[in-house]
Formats: C-alpha cells, structure tokens, sequence
C-alpha cells in the first residue's frame, strides 16, 4: 500500500517523488491540520476530496488507476506547503 503522510517525516524536503503501480491503494495521513488538493482528478479512483482537514486523520479507499499519469498532492499547514509528485506506471523502479 502507498501511504503519504503530512508533514511529510523528512519536513526537509517540500517536494517528494512517489511512484505507485498500477492499482496501488492509497493512504494520506494528516498529522497536522490544513489544506489538501491536487491537480488530477482521475489519477486514483474515486477521486480524493480536497479541502480543509482536522488532523489526525487518514483517507483510505483510493486505488491508483490502470494507466501512466502523474498527479501532485499538495498540503499546505503551519506556513509551509509540501507537495508529493506522485507517478502511477505499470511498473516503479526498485
């Protein structure tokens, strides 16, 4: 399962590649409240929501969905935006 949690644990790093296969379930982990949104809407199925969050909380029910494409998630809490790239392809490298 490709799980992606915000803050990120390396809050270093604003921007992280993620690759997820074919199929893959998804979970996003708020750990701080803010807001969630992301620039493709078909790339999990069904659609993530965007919005305002209230941590703790975790989205599960999202399968990444049969075709290349690439989506970025973004998070912005506390001042600080942090973005997953996230690349769905049939196969990620090792």
């Amino acid at each position: 399962m490709g799980k992606i949690q915000y803050p990120p644990s390396n809050q270093m790093d604003t921007v992280i590649e993620r690759c997820f296969v074919y199929g893959e379930p998804l979970e996003v982990d708020f750990a701080v409240s803010g807001y969630f949104s992301h620039d493709n809407p078909i790339a999990f199925e069904p659609e993530p929501p965007t919005g305002n969050f209230v941590a703790p909380l975790t989205l599960t029910g999202y399968q990444a969905i049969d075709e290349s494409t690439t989506v970025t998630f973004s998070y912005f809490a506390a001042g600080q935006t942090y973005k997953y790239e996230i690349k769905i392809k049939d196969r990620c490298p090792e």
